[in-house]
């Protein structure tokens, strides 16, 4: 399999776990869509297409987390 170039408009993450594993985010505004795509290595194993409110609502919930994070964990709660 050969490895599938980055698009123009995109982010990597790489997973901490490490072993090629990451989520690559790509925005295609000819589709008016967010692709995030899951990664192992040079295969990409899952894809969700975001349209803007979607990918919105996304940044929001990681927006949510990461404040979580920044409190002290005796104040967190846990669901």
């Amino acid at each position: 399999m050969s490895i599938v170039p980055m698009p123009l408009h995109s982010r990597w993450v790489a997973d901490q776990r490490g072993q090629g594993r990451g989520l690559r985010i790509s925005s295609h505004p000819e589709a008016g869509v967010v692709v995030l795509s899951i990664w192992r290595d040079d295969e990409c194993v899952a894809t969700t297409r975001l349209q803007p409110a979607e990918a919105a609502q996304l940044a929001a919930g990681l927006a949510e987390s990461l404040a979580q994070l920044a409190t002290p964990p005796s104040a967190r709660q846990v669901c």
